[in-house]
């Protein structure tokens, strides 16, 4: 199988698991305080922060030129990559958990998320923030905005790497 086909069968099947968990469970959600839009801007801000203190680095997106069709695909699978996680660790997983409360859903969460990722130390830093987000904002738009825009900037600096 291409590494094309097999990203979009890896996309497929975790939309469809994560649609499927979210139609099927109903796990407990940290109560809301802002609003789906306000939870967006605050993950939007919360993703260039992140970046900047991993990658040490100014966020910089180059002008898309001739590339902005490529570049908006792009952006559009990693908002659904990042939905995707977002949802089965979360929503899903930090949800079900928090019944032991947030701090011991957020760590065991966390860890799950790491696990799942190669560059795991990275990951236990970007996973803990995400949870964090999700728990003091209530929403899951705020875990998903920060994780998108976390991708979008990391995928943005390696292609930088490349030209």
């Amino acid at each position: 199988m291409s590494p094309g086909a097999s990203l979009w069968l890896r996309l497929g099947v975790a939309t469809s698991v994560a649609a499927a968990c979210l139609a099927a469970l109903a796990p407990p959600h940290p109560d809301g305080r802002l609003s789906a839009a306000g939870a967006s801007a605050v993950g939007l801000c919360c993703g260039v922060v992140l970046f900047a203190v991993l990658a040490r680095a100014r966020p910089i997106l180059g002008a898309p030129g001739r590339r902005l069709p490529l570049l908006a695909g792009r952006v559009a699978v990693f908002g659904l990559w990042a939905a995707n996680e977002e949802v089965m660790w979360r929503r899903v997983a930090l949800g079900e958990l928090l019944a032991a409360g947030a701090v011991p859903a957020l760590v065991a969460s966390t860890i799950g998320f790491a696990l799942f990722h190669r560059a795991r130390s990275v990951h236990l830093g970007t996973g803990g923030a995400f949870g964090a987000l999700y728990l003091g904002t209530g929403a899951l738009a705020a875990s998903i905005a920060a994780h998108w825009t976390y991708n979008v900037l990391v995928a943005a600096a390696v292609e930088r790497r490349r030209e």
